[in-house]
């Protein structure tokens, strides 16, 4: 089930999908001052972290599905190109791997404090299966990201260091030393603590250009980007850890694992109501109120079954309750109307909340902030709800229900809305209230049952209804690294 809380554009900023406009760093690109080309061969310990996409590159997905890649950051995010190089230098060394797909979203110096608004309302809800971030600011911000990451997904990470700007020429060549963007040896232990592939960009460049007689001018477009070469070589060194290590660092049954319903373990049906699909090991029901139920632990649940014609529909349980009637709920990407003042500065900068938090009495709707005054005052709208309170960009709110909260430290720029600017989010359910199993053919699908639960035990109950049969196959389970 593909989220619905993804927008549909994104028009300030540099791209939102693999289809960006902005090219990807050319190969036939050839290095500065006639030095040597760029190697970035795998070495044994890259990809520790990597064993779910590893093993997903390797065996691909049942029903098939491509591989997701997220990009969040900045500028520096946006020079890494639309995704195509690293998808080929994944190909090289994973000839069968499933189709992949490069989503990224990209702003005019969005640090990773703000891009954390981006990973819980584009990321986290997309459910991807590697994070990619490679970008600038405080190593307390991006562990935050990051925590959020580990607690909501079971997506791999990797964690760039960054290149050499102008303004960190003070400290050349110490790949090590602290500078204006990063501080490169907190990342890494930052990194560490949470099990994330830590790409040692910075300093893998640093030898090459010291081997060959560089400076930091030789690899930069302007003060702080990187030319087309250093891109390139940027990109492979994210690409290197697309790779089999030779040791884990965790096993991926830990994170993802598949429950079959002929398990002794985990799945309960009714006797005699299921019996063998034809071809294979699902089970089929055609009596109505015939039940399953699966047992598992972690936050999402995804099944796997086979629609046809004649299939029919069933109503799905979680702990007990209808799926309607439980507590998860995920908020979409906060999309600023084109109609919004676009000065100042000159090129426009996004000027609204990144993130919001989630609060209690939640409903299923579309939320509208809209400016009220040039200071950072707004109102807050629901389309179930109502007028729902007024707040100031500028401090803390709660709206009225308190279904919504907002945390100034996230609204970037609130002193430049201008009245009349708006911004709109939706909220919805993350848990699924039927299934429906009947299609014009025969097939395979996957069908997200819940997602948002609390990381913990569960139990998810399918129960037929009257109107044709259900043929069940499997049960993909996801429990986060972190609760």
């Amino acid at each position: 089930m593909r989220s619905r809380c993804l927008p549909a554009v994104a028009w300030f900023f540099f791209g939102l999908t693999a289809f960006c406009s902005a090219a990807a760093p050319n190969p036939a690109v050839q290095p500065p001052k006639d030095a040597l080309d760029y190697p970035a061969p795998p070495r044994p310990t890259d990809g520790a972290n990597m064993a779910l996409t590893v093993q997903k590159l390797e065996r691909g997905f049942d029903p098939d599905r491509p591989l997701l890649i997220w990009a969040i950051g900045s500028s520096f995010t946006n020079g890494l190109g639309n995704g195509d190089l690293l998808i080929e230098l994944i190909r090289q060394r994973f000839p069968h791997a499933p189709p992949m797909v490069y989503k990224r979203m990209a702003g005019n110096s969005t640090s990773y404090h703000f891009s954390h608004g981006w990973a819980r309302h584009l990321v986290i809800p997309d459910q991807p299966d590697v994070v990619l971030i490679y970008n600038f600011g405080k190593t307390e911000d991006v562990d935050a990201m990051i925590a959020e990451l580990r607690r909501h997904t079971t997506a791999d990470i990797l964690v760039g260091s960054l290149h050499w700007c102008l303004p960190h020429k003070p400290v050349w060549p110490d790949p090590e030393a602290r500078n204006g963007h990063q501080e490169p040896a907190a990342l890494r232990a930052m990194c560490e603590k949470y099990g994330v592939e830590f790409v040692e960009n910075r300093r893998e460049m640093t030898q090459y250009m010291v081997d060959n007689g560089l400076v930091p001018e030789d690899l930069l477009a302007d003060s702080v980007h990187e030319n087309r070469y250093a891109s390139k070589m940027t990109v492979m060194n994210i690409a290197r850890h697309f790779h089999r290590a030779e040791k884990f660092a965790y096993d991926p049954q830990s994170r993802e694992r598949r429950v079959e319903v002929e398990s002794p373990a985990g799945v309960e049906m009714d006797a005699g109501q299921w019996t063998a699909a034809e071809g294979g090991a699902a089970r089929t029901a055609t009596g109505q109120g015939s039940e399953l139920s699966v047992q598992f632990t972690g936050n999402r649940i995804e099944l796997i079954g086979w629609s046809d014609p004649r299939g029919g529909a069933a109503d799905v349980w979680i702990d007990g309750k209808p799926a309607a009637e439980i507590e998860a709920f995920c908020v979409g990407y906060i999309q600023p109307d084109k109609q919004n003042a676009p000065l100042p500065p000159n090129p426009p900068r996004d000027r609204c909340p990144h993130a919001v938090s989630l609060g209690a009495n939640l409903v299923p709707q579309t939320w509208t902030m809209t400016m009220t005054s040039d200071i950072g005052d707004y109102e807050l709208v629901g389309s179930v709800t109502g007028p729902d309170g007024s707040g100031n960009g500028l401090k803390p709110f709660t709206s009225k229900s308190g279904q919504i909260v907002v945390d100034p430290a996230f609204w970037r720029d609130a002193k430049n809305n201008r009245s009349g600017d708006r911004f709109t989010f939706e909220v919805r359910r993350a848990t699924a209230a039927t299934v429906d199993f009947k299609s014009a053919t025969r097939q395979k699908f996957r069908l997200r049952l819940a997602d948002y639960l609390p990381n913990g035990p569960h139990v998810v109950k399918l129960v037929a209804r009257d109107d044709g049969p259900l043929t069940v196959d499997a049960f993909d389970v996801f429990q986060p690294p972190l609760k």
